[in-house]
């Protein structure tokens, strides 16, 4: 004899779901389960199965309070958890972790090494959104826990608001295997204050001019089934950085946005900041850009607050660009190219909450950057990559402020402490006309990515 579920048109409780449930089942003195036979007879029999009818229809009625039929039938939790607001991608419908994976692990459970750095809490669902049925008085009085939802959080009727960390990017978070912080959904139009600007930046590739204003757009999204009717677009800047610190986050300003469903024709929009950005001229007015866009109450920021790798909420422009005008006329004597970069870039390494980091810098080609196609105006043209003629390297790791070391820089430092800022530099000799040189910046701890910066050197 085997077990079976049922269901039926005014029957939404079935066994197995009803243990599941977190409060349990609101009908668990009368419900039974189906006891099915070798040759399929139904045991107990009907009348059984009408008294759990009967009691069921008795008790919508009574929480309804009429005879209306034109109810609410979808279940719907009535409790908010802004803290926990997704289902974590490393949990199983059980919402257990399984094994430790160092590439997307960063929370350091399971044997994984720990640091201390802030991650999104951990969320699963009790698989309720399936069943349907109007809410019952054990709904109300016994809501889920903190974390937990009736199904997966992209499935409901909420929206789920991100801006991409790449073209591909549909929201899911951490994002594993490639740089977070080249986000194709962050613009700048140089030169220009928002009053004198247009709504829709007319070139999505430019870069900020140091000491004067400059207008900033956001490309926000909504992949979830509900609209975000009371959306929130930030602009902020933070000096150059490679792990974010939310301490030293500068807000520029804030924009009202309003977004339909994934699938109403309205789930995107482009949006301009209201304020004039005016950077400073430390490393050439080449400052990180982060936009986080959220909706009151449906979708709130979540946690980490700032941190693009694992918050689907925030956007991150790390990208350094070094227009040709820059190093344009260096010539060595004897008529040989001048350097690629002449001046060190200082990056601070960010918060490392008690743990080590490694910081690497790798030369990377052109087409292996897809923010460029931004920069040229063209899908799939990208400059071609400058021939080597030297390395990239950064400094040892020294305090804010301690100046450049002189000696032992190399492509990859150790970083211990708070405070830590390295230089990165180049013996490249400058791009010839049209050609590019990019390296990437990138920051490891624990065996996951936090931090990174790209730098562009164009001829």
């Amino acid at each position: 004899m085997t077990l079976r579920t049922r269901r039926s048109a005014n029957l939404t409780c079935d066994y197995p779901h009803c243990l599941s449930r977190p409060h349990g089942c609101p009908h668990e003195n009368t419900c039974r389960p189906i006891r099915t036979s070798a040759d399929g007879d139904d045991e107990p029999r009907h009348r059984e199965r009408e008294e759990h009818e009967e009691r069921e229809d008795r008790d919508r009625r009574i929480h309804r309070g009429d005879g209306d039929e034109n109810r609410v039938t979808k279940l719907v939790e009535r409790t908010w958890y802004f803290g926990r607001d997704d289902d974590d991608e490393r949990c199983d419908g059980n919402g257990d972790r399984g094994t430790c994976d160092p590439d997307r692990d960063r929370e350091g459970d399971d044997g994984c090494p720990k640091s201390g750095r802030p991650t999104r809490p951990p969320g699963t669902h009790n698989g309720r959104l399936d069943d349907g049925g109007p809410l019952t008085k054990g709904d109300l009085d016994h809501p889920n826990p903190p974390g937990v939802w009736v199904g997966p959080r992209a499935d409901m009727d909420l929206p789920l608001l991100y801006l991409r960390a790449n073209a591909a990017d549909l929201g899911a978070r951490p994002v594993v295997g490639a740089p977070f912080w080249e986000s194709p959904d962050i613009f700048v139009l140089a030169g220009v204050s928002p009053d004198l600007a247009p709504r829709l930046p007319p070139a999505l590739g430019e870069v900020a001019l140091a000491g004067q204003p400059n207008t900033l757009y956001a490309h926000v999204w909504n992949f979830g089934n509900g609209p975000a009717c009371e959306g929130i677009v930030e602009f902020y800047w933070v000096n150059p950085s490679l792990g974010i610190n939310p301490g030293s986050m500068n807000l520029i300003a804030q924009a009202p946005v309003s977004l339909g469903a994934k699938d109403s024709g309205n789930s995107h929009a482009v949006v301009k900041c209201p304020k004039a950005w005016t950077p400073t001229f430390l490393n050439g007015g080449h400052e990180c850009l982060l936009v986080r866009v959220w909706d009151n109450p449906a979708d709130l920021p979540g946690e980490p607050k700032f941190d693009a790798a694992v918050n689907r909420h925030v956007g991150q422009r790390n990208i350094h660009v070094i227009a040709p005008a820059l190093h344009a006329g260096a010539v060595m004597a004897g008529g040989a190219p001048g350097p690629a970069l002449t001046t060190p870039l200082l990056l601070n390494v960010g918060p490392l909450y008690g743990g080590a980091a490694q910081v690497k810098v790798e030369r990377v080609a052109p087409h292996t950057v897809p923010w460029l196609q931004l920069h040229t105006g063209q899908r799939g043209v990208f400059p071609p990559m400058a021939p080597p003629t030297g390395a990239p390297t950064l400094s040892p790791p020294t305090t804010a402020g301690g100046g450049f070391p002189a000696v032992g820089a190399a492509a990859l430092q150790h970083v211990t402490g708070d405070d830590q800022q390295i230089a990165f530099a180049t013996s490249d000799d400058a791009p010839g006309a049209g050609e590019a040189h990019v390296y990437r910046v990138s920051a490891h701890q624990d065996g996951a990515m936090f931090g990174g910066y790209t730098v562009i050197i164009l001829g």
